[in-house]
């Protein structure tokens, strides 16, 4: 007697959706998918759409790895709960405007082969798009994300349109590439943005208008190590960059117009890859920060911003003083404080700063001539015309000769009485010509530039 054959079980859809369940509809194609996941050109529109409109009826918005054969129409819809699109692959255009996402978002490795509009769309908790790709148009024109934001290593092949959006969480582009225009006119970014490591191959646009700044003031923006296929066509306008990294990134020719840069305590414009807190307590890496300087300075004297450039000029060298420090303590500290770029600094400001050299005229004519007045073995008397000689009196008879010495004028009327007083003369005299060399070199660049 031989035993009775069992039943083998229906064959079920085994792709996995969220928290890695199984599909279990039944299948469709000859791979064993169900109609929602079979890539098949040919499927039933209406047939799937069916399907669709019973999980919303029901409240089930898992369409992980779903590939939608034909438009797909979200427009309007609530999403009371999360919404899952991952891996899903919408081959003609994905419409979400203005749907509202209650709960978490999550397009990551999203394929949208159609335009795709999320245009007033709003996102109330977190947004994922890690790893979407956009063939064609993405539009989140006045999109609202009230959650965080990340698009990370996502691929915009055509216009990335982010006009008006606001960003109120974070905002991840890491890794992101825009090969089209990528448009962020009038967004708002209320947390952390951050951009690094992104491409830009064609347009970029990042411009504000009035108080709208784009970017926040308490929060780091991040374009480190991002590249611009096209500086050229790179706008950054009525924009706050007080708390924006660009360390790694080439910005020449990147156009800057009424940018907010960060300042440094004597009022200069600065970045702050230089003037952020150093909170992983890592050395900063002074010689690429300068890098950045040098090609801002190049982007604002070409704009003919002398002012801006000459900021710029002292991050520049204040970075090429501060670089590839001696590792004994006591060679650092002379090298920083008191070499030549040390003393260039203090009494030029870098060359950028025409009132500190005059300061320091000033101050050492006044200075020698109060020493040659109350120090008795600097005393001065007059030249002797009969062979007579009388001790010079009053400040003034002081100060005369003390900017006289000052200038290597030959014609003094007065001359020191004692030794000491000869040698200090030179002594001024070799101070005076650096002293107005660089005064003179700081008004030529300022008002030269």
């Amino acid at each position: 007697m031989t035993a009775p054959e069992t039943e083998k079980p229906a064959a079920k859809c085994a792709v996995e959706m969220h928290e890695f369940k199984p599909c279990g509809r039944e299948p469709y194609d000859d791979k064993g998918l169900c109609i929602c996941h079979s890539e098949k050109p040919d499927k039933d529109d209406n047939a799937f759409q069916s399907e669709i409109d019973a999980m919303l009826e029901r409240k089930d918005y898992d369409f992980g790895g779903f590939v939608f054969p034909d438009d797909a129409w979200f427009g309007g819809r609530v999403f009371d709960g999360p919404a899952w699109f991952v891996a899903a692959t919408f081959q003609g255009a994905a419409n979400f405007a203005p749907a509202t996402f209650e709960g978490e978002a999550d397009f990551g490795g999203a394929t949208f082969q159609g335009d795709a509009y999320f245009f007033e769309a709003t996102f109330q908790g977190a947004a994922h798009f890690v790893g979407a790709t956009f063939q064609g148009n993405a539009g989140f024109l006045g999109a609202t994300f009230q959650g965080a934001a990340d698009f990370g290593g996502a691929t915009f092949q055509g216009k990335a349109g982010f006009w008006r959006a606001t960003f109120q969480g974070e905002a991840h582009f890491v890794g992101a590439t825009f090969q089209g225009e990528a448009d962020f006119v009038w967004a708002t970014f209320k947390g952390e943005a951050d951009f690094c490591q992104a491409t830009f191959q064609g347009e970029a646009r990042f411009v504000g208008s009035g108080d709208q700044r784009v970017f926040p003031r308490e929060a780091v923006t991040d374009f480190g190590l991002v590249r611009f296929h096209q500086p050229e066509r790179v706008v950054f306008q009525h924009v706050f960059l007080g708390r924006a990294r660009f360390l790694g990134a080439d910005v020449r020719r990147v156009d800057f117009t009424d940018v907010e840069w960060a300042r440094r305590s004597g009022g200069r414009f600065a970045i702050w890859d230089e003037l952020a807190p150093n909170e992983k307590e890592e050395k900063k890496d002074y010689a690429l920060i300068g890098k950045l300087y040098r090609q801002l300075k190049y982007n604002y004297e070409e704009q003919r911003d002398p002012i801006t450039a000459g900021d710029f000029h002292f991050g520049e060298m204040h970075m090429r003083r501060l670089s590839s420090p001696p590792t004994n303590v006591v060679l650092r500290f002379l090298r920083r404080n008191l070499s030549f770029l040390a003393w260039y600094r203090w009494i030029s400001g870098y060359g950028e700063d025409y009132i500190l050299p005059l300061a320091w005229i000033v101050g050492a004519i006044v200075a020698f001539a109060a020493a040659f007045a109350y120090i008795p073995s600097l005393a001065l008397q007059t030249v002797p015309s009969s062979g007579v000689s009388e001790p010079a009196a009053g400040l003034s008879s002081h100060l005369l000769y003390s900017l006289m010495c000052f200038l290597l004028r030959g014609d003094r009327p007065f001359q020191p009485a004692h030794l000491a007083g000869y040698y200090v003369s030179v002594a001024e005299g070799i101070l005076g010509p650096p002293l107005i060399a660089m005064f003179v070199l700081a008004l030529n660049r300022r008002f030269k530039r």
